[in-house]
């Protein structure tokens, strides 16, 4: 046991000592691989870069001198803040001086989210100081010729370059790494071993490079470049990625984005299969165009398009009459370009698009001479877009404003026309020009003219046929369509190729205008006191209207008045205090169809015949007596030979304000002449005045002999008859004989009333309730007969009832004997009891009372 026991206590110290020297061993190995680490990352961090200087500090470590002044970058590690007499300083002994970092110490390794800005050693900025900037690339690129691009064809892949711009040169270079589209690894079978970075030398910390890229050994498909700093900064908010795309399609196609469109659509061609920066000449035969009078390119200078515009065989032309092609530049962006073109200048038929060969001359964008053959072509179809007149359509008043508008999907502009016998003649809108009878069609497909005198014998062709009653066809055409080719001299279109065209047509049947005229004159005159006269009505397909007023000494009063878009006028308070009193005119006159007073010429004393010479004339020329005045102007305007105007004529008296009270009546009673009024009724009053409801207001007074006021009224409202009328309230009035006064400021008017306690019927009862008193009547009758006879007491029938009202039988007691009227009447109802039936009752009380005294008995 013992042995076994120093054994086991010898194998015991063996193993501690085992133990010992293991973990020994293993501590010195782990010591030494430590070491072998981390030289090789100091060497590392600081190899990576001949930017800045390395230095080994104190600790023998190999770091990167930042000396004062210098700027670091979020992300940055191992680096050493040396002074300028040599001392090595701490990140830590640095403090932010301003913002969010103030007093905030610089960490070591610097954060890739440390506040960006200056760090010092003293908190006032002074000492030591170094700034922290966050690193950016700024521009990472795959370039063709200088540009960039996404897409390449296989034979140009070997022309590529990598392009970068990164603003922490003085800190690192930028790292390349280009993977295929598993995401493996490819770099080293694309890139030289010296292209492998962008190194920026000599740059400062702002910087470019570029190095040669061949992708033209591998297959088709998607690249990545991928751009990050070669040492500490390449974590993901510096990474920077670029894809292209390389294609096996080394063959130029072209192709539209539609098959068929309408007229007016603009349609989207591509290219595909080109060269980058290689520029290609598209092509449309003039055989194709619309018309040789095409005003815009066939093609839109969109898109990767340089140049567009009409060609021959040898040089560019300036129109469509004298091309043989429209053509349009583009450029390669890549392996493609895209392009556009407008429909609306293209024929209703299938169209060729043709692509040529790339410029191989100066290569600058314009055009050139093509070849004899086309690389690709392709054909779409236009189709004939729809053209609709809204307006102006049905009835059209001659002179009057209309609005134009309808849809056009397949045009810039259209034009209107109305057809005369076999032509079309063009209607002036007065929308692009005085006489231009295009209307511009908006961007949604409609177009729209507004208050458009259609009619017009001084305007086009057009307008003078609908300067005359009748029906016509009216119409509107895509203006692509109307050429030198298909019209005459005066703009008209044969109706074959109006119909032919892109159009349509609608009916419109003219009527003459008529003319009416109200003027405001009150039963027939108007007042001196209020000297003005309202007149309105209607003149249609008229702008103005010229009103006029002669008295009977030949002064006058002539003024114009606007007509409204609804056709009506209508002008207040006309100042005609300058007429003199009695009889005075007025008259209302417009122009016809023609648009011209009278016969066209001049009128007497005037250079023209319009409204305003018309007006003046009036107001100048026309002298004489009153008659002889309105002569002259109804010979000179509606009774001169060929003339077509309108007038409206009336007369009227212009008199002293006048104002009366013709009639007074209770409202419950009306009566004509002087009524008498019971108190407590409302009193009425009716008379007459030739002043202005809008100049004067009437006041009514009731007053005491002494003059004294118990009741007022007012009104100013009155019709052109001058009849008015007011109530007065008598409830506070006595009886007796009272004054009733009108006033309206200028005159008055007095009568006198009767107020009664009880007003006399037409049936001699001093009340106008019949029905009532005479009722009560009937009843006293009733009772009159109850004592005449059994059934006399007419109750019901004389309470308003079917056989006593208004006393019909017991009026005033003569017929309350009438017993015969009551005895069959059937309503066995008196007001004093029952006679007849009482009894009867009586009897069944005694029977009952019998009965009950014989049970108690038993």
């Amino acid at each position: 046991m013992q042995t076994k026991e120093h054994t086991m206590t010898n194998d015991n110290n063996t193993r501690t000592k085992a133990n010992a020297v293991f973990f020994s061993v293993l501590m010195v190995i782990s010591m030494v691989a430590v070491g072998f680490a981390a030289a090789p990352a100091a060497a590392a961090n600081a190899g990576d870069t001949a930017h800045r200087e390395e230095i080994t500090t104190g600790d023998g470590a190999d770091r990167i001198k930042i000396a004062d002044g210098e700027a670091v970058y979020q992300g940055e590690e191992n680096l050493a803040f040396v002074k300028d007499n040599g001392e090595v300083i701490s990140a830590t002994s640095l403090e932010g001086t301003s913002g969010n970092r103030e007093g905030t110490p610089l960490q070591m390794p610097i954060p890739s989210d440390q506040d960006t800005g200056t760090y010092a050693e003293f908190a006032n900025g002074s000492g030591f100081t170094t700034t922290v900037v966050t690193p950016r690339i700024t521009t990472a690129e795959v370039q063709l010729s200088d540009d960039d691009l996404s897409q390449v064809g296989s034979d140009r892949a070997d022309e590529l370059t990598i392009f970068g711009e990164w603003n922490f040169n003085d800190a690192e270079n930028v790292s390349l790494t280009v993977e295929d589209a598993s995401g493996a690894d490819i770099t080293n079978e694309v890139l030289e071993p010296e292209n492998r970075s962008l190194t920026g030398e000599g740059q400062g910390s702002n910087a470019q490079d570029s190095v040669g890229l061949d992708l033209a050994g591998e297959d088709a498909g998607e690249y990545t470049v991928i751009f990050e700093g070669s040492n500490n900064l390449d974590y993901d908010s510096v990474v920077e990625e670029y894809t292209v795309e390389i294609t096996n399609q080394n063959t130029l196609s072209i192709d539209t984005s539609q098959d068929t469109i309408t007229q007016g659509t603009n349609l989207e061609y591509s290219l595909s299969g080109g060269v980058n920066g290689d520029y290609h000449l598209v092509t449309i035969d003039a055989d194709d165009f619309r018309s040789e009078d095409i005003s815009d390119n066939v093609f839109r200078n969109v898109g990767d398009t340089t140049e567009v515009g009409f060609a021959n065989a040898s040089d560019t032309v300036d129109s469509a009459a004298d091309a043989t092609y429209a053509y349009a530049v583009v450029e390669i962006d890549g392996t493609t370009a895209s392009g556009s073109l407008r429909s609306s200048t293209l024929d209703d038929t299938s169209i060729d698009l043709d692509v040529y060969d790339p410029d191989t001359g100066d290569q600058d964008g314009s055009w050139y001479e093509p070849g004899d053959e086309t690389e690709d072509d392709t054909d779409f179809s236009v189709e004939e877009g729809e053209v609709a007149l809204e307006n102006p359509t049905g009835d059209y008043t001659i002179g009057s404003e209309v609005d134009v508008n309808g849809t056009a999907d397949s045009a810039d502009s259209v034009a209107l026309y109305v057809r005369d016998n076999n032509d079309w003649e063009p209607v002036s809108v007065g929308g692009n020009g005085e006489y231009s009878n295009e209307i511009t069609v908006d961007s949604d497909d409609t177009f729209e003219e507004t208050d458009v005198v259609i009619s017009g014998q001084d305007k086009q062709a057009g307008n003078n046929i609908l300067s005359f009653a009748g029906r016509y066809d009216i119409g509107v055409i895509d203006t692509s369509d109307v050429s030198d080719e298909i019209t005459d001299d005066d703009g008209g279109i044969g109706t074959s190729d109006f119909s032919s065209a892109s159009s349509t047509r609608a009916t419109i049947t003219v009527e003459e205008g008529d003319l009416t005229a109200n003027f405001g004159t009150i039963n027939g005159q108007i007042s001196s006191a209020d000297e003005e006269i309202d007149v309105d009505g209607t003149a249609a397909g008229q702008d103005e209207v010229v009103v006029a007023f002669v008295d009977r000494r030949g002064t006058t009063v002539a003024r114009t008045v606007s007509v409204d878009s609804d056709e009506t006028f209508d002008q207040d308070d006309i100042d005609i205090s300058s007429l003199s009193q009695g009889a005075v005119s007025g008259h209302v006159i417009s122009q016809g169809r023609d648009n011209v007073i009278g016969d066209g010429d001049d009128l007497p004393g005037r250079n023209g015949s319009s409204l305003v010479d018309l007006r003046e004339y009036i107001r100048n020329e026309a002298t004489g007596s009153g008659d002889q005045v309105r002569s002259r102007i109804l010979s000179n305007t509606v009774e001169a030979d060929g003339s077509d105007d309108l007038a409206v004529s009336t007369s009227f008296r212009l008199n002293d304000a006048t104002l009366g009270i013709n009639n007074v009546y209770p409202d419950a009673a009306q009566a004509e002449g002087l009524n008498p009024v019971a108190t407590g009724e409302t009193l009425v009053v009716e008379g007459d005045t030739n002043r202005q409801s809008d100049n004067a207001a009437i006041t009514i007074e009731l007053l005491t002999q002494e003059d004294e006021s118990v009741g007022s009224a007012s009104t100013d409202e009155w019709e052109n008859d001058g009849q008015w009328s007011a109530s007065v309230d008598t409830s506070d009035v006595e009886t007796g004989t009272y004054v009733l006064e009108a006033d309206d400021g200028e005159s008055t008017d007095r009568v006198e009333v009767e107020i009664v306690e009880e007003r006399q019927t037409d049936d001699g009862t001093d009340d106008g309730d019949d029905g009532t008193d005479d009722g009560d009547d009937g009843t006293d009758d009733g009772d009159d007969g109850t004592d005449d006879g059994d059934d006399g007491s007419d109750g019901s029938d004389g309470s308003d009832g079917s056989d006593g009202s208004d006393g019909s039988d017991g009026s005033d007691g003569s017929d309350g004997s009438d017993g015969s009227d009551g005895d069959g009447s059937g309503d066995d109802s008196t007001d004093d009891g029952t006679p007849g039936f009482g009894a009867l009752v009586a009897l069944v009380a005694l029977i009952a009372a019998a009965l009950l005294a014989t049970r108690r008995n038993n």
